[in-house]
């Protein structure tokens, strides 16, 4: 899969991200793997890629997505694969899935 990574902190006009090819993660038993079709990249990623938010480098910013269930693990029952999700990534919680559009 190809992402942006922000690996240093740096002003945005120094474009400190860099494209990366990465291995597509494996879902655990109870994780889904869900294809990222759109990202949203607010002022909290500024703040990330500028510094004046602590991050724990390296990082892919981006923390609002729609996108497609693509693999489920063993005992993960509340999607189907296809399905497609809008969610968000919590510092606190980990990624929660917040709606199922049909």
């Amino acid at each position: 899969m190809k992402a942006m990574i922000l690996k240093r902190i740096s002003l945005v006009e120094k474009k400190p991200l860099e494209m990366a090819d990465l291995l597509v993660p494996q879902p655990n038993s109870k994780e889904i793997l869900v294809e990222v079709l759109t990202c949203g990249v607010c002022h909290t990623e500024l703040d990330e890629i500028e510094g004046r938010l602590q991050a724990k480098l390296p990082i892919i910013p981006g923390h609002k997505i729609v996108g497609r269930v693509e693999r489920l693990g063993l005992k993960a029952t509340r999607f189907k694969k296809g399905d497609r999700l809008e969610g968000q990534d919590s510092p606190r919680c980990g990624w929660t899935f917040l709606y199922r559009h049909y």
